[in-house]
């Protein structure tokens, strides 16, 4: 069903990023018609950023900046800016470094429609540049089109924690009061996704790649979710963990809630243990200091069942008095927590193990 008339609005956040937002615009603004309005969202910049995006807005009418009065240091408080200035029925979200494919908004927009989806999902992939290897993101969640009454039909959907391959009804949002958390939030994309799925909304899923994310590992500041050496970025994960699945807890999700513990344990938990090794002795005591505290409050159905992947091996809590010291300097409960193999720099895990799809934008830079 190819959309008639524009009722979508393309929320583009960013932050010193004059580099790449021009590509970021004109790629939501080549969606065509479908596209009601750009709404940018320059969060202080001070490399000419702001002035840039004006100039653009100068000659296109469909663009419309908004200019934040101080720096929020995250991605969370530009987004709801968007969202709050949005006009059309439906807002979906894009980062100043990436861009959208040809025909993402169509294809979104047209299956929203069709099967009257308050929230429509596809394919992203990441494109490491300058090489231009991409790897799909959740592939198998969108490898069929589906339609989804509720998030609890298939409780997978809680691996897929960014919301820019997505398309959002904007009164859904505005009546479930669905926000990003405000300032500095790292994994603001977790808590997010945790509060519209607790909403209950109906979704769609389409097999087409709608978002296009750009990994820049030679960026002067590294996305949070690539710079795993830094003992904050696990505290920052393991933190916005919690808070998903409280969020889900409390909704009275307790599939949706189990899931994301497993996901931690199955991709998060093993992603982190596998690079130990390579970490410094400060850093890994550290680690499983919060490791230790986060496992502690999972329940024995949390280690040994998993409504995303059944059969997986039980997994067993890292907890003071379990830890004996290892080879390397690591600890034997990694054995128990994320396999042998893990400690040799190998996984039971999919493809995808390697690609970490949590706070996925590169906004880290709103820093200050």
């Amino acid at each position: 069903m190819k959309p008639q008339h524009a009722q979508v609005c393309v929320v583009v956040i960013g932050y010193n990023d004059a580099a790449h937002v021009t590509d970021a615009v004109r790629s939501a603004l080549a969606q065509g018609p479908a596209v009601r309005e750009v709404v940018a969202v320059d969060d202080r910049s001070t490399d000419g950023s702001a002035r840039l995006l004006d100039r653009l807005a100068a000659g296109e009418p469909r663009l419309r900046v908004v200019h934040r009065g101080e720096n929020s240091g995250g991605c969370g408080s530009p987004r709801n800016d968007g969202v709050d200035a949005a006009t059309a029925p439906y807002v979906m979200f894009l980062d100043s470094d990436d861009v959208l494919p040809p025909g993402a908004v169509d294809a979104l927009l047209g299956a929203a429609l069709e099967r009257r989806a308050e929230v429509t999902a596809g394919l992203c992939v990441r494109r490491e540049l300058p090489s231009g290897r991409e790897t799909p993101w959740q592939r198998a969640l969108y490898a069929e089109p589906a339609l989804l009454p509720h998030p609890s039909r298939r409780p997978r959907l809680v691996h897929d924690t960014l919301c820019v391959n997505k398309l959002y009804r904007t009164d859904f949002l505005r009546e479930h009061r669905v926000r990003f958390p405000e300032g500095r939030h790292p994994y603001e994309d977790f808590v997010f996704t945790a509060r519209v799925l607790a909403a209950g909304p109906r979704v769609a899923l389409i097999p087409d790649t709608v978002y296009v994310w750009h990994v820049r590992r030679g960026a002067a500041r590294l996305s949070i979710s690539l710079d795993r050496a830094d003992i904050d970025n696990w505290r920052a994960r393991t933190e916005a963990g919690r808070t998903a699945h409280a969020i889900l807890l409390d909704a009275g999700e307790k599939r949706l809630a189990r899931a994301a513990r497993a996901r931690f344990l199955d991709h998060e938990l093993r992603l982190y243990a596998r690079e130990l090794e390579l970490r410094t002795p400060a850093y890994r005591r550290a680690w499983w200091e919060l490791t230790r505290a986060h496992l502690t409050s999972f329940d024995a159905a949390d280690l040994t069942v998993d409504p995303t992947a059944p059969g997986r091996p039980p997994l067993h809590p890292v907890r003071e008095g379990d830890v004996r010291r290892g080879r390397s300097g690591l600890c034997d409960p990694a054995v128990q927590v994320v396999q042998p193999e893990a400690q040799q720099g190998r996984t039971r895990a999919g493809p995808e193990f390697g690609v970490d799809g949590g706070g996925q934008h590169a906004r880290r830079a709103q820093q200050k």
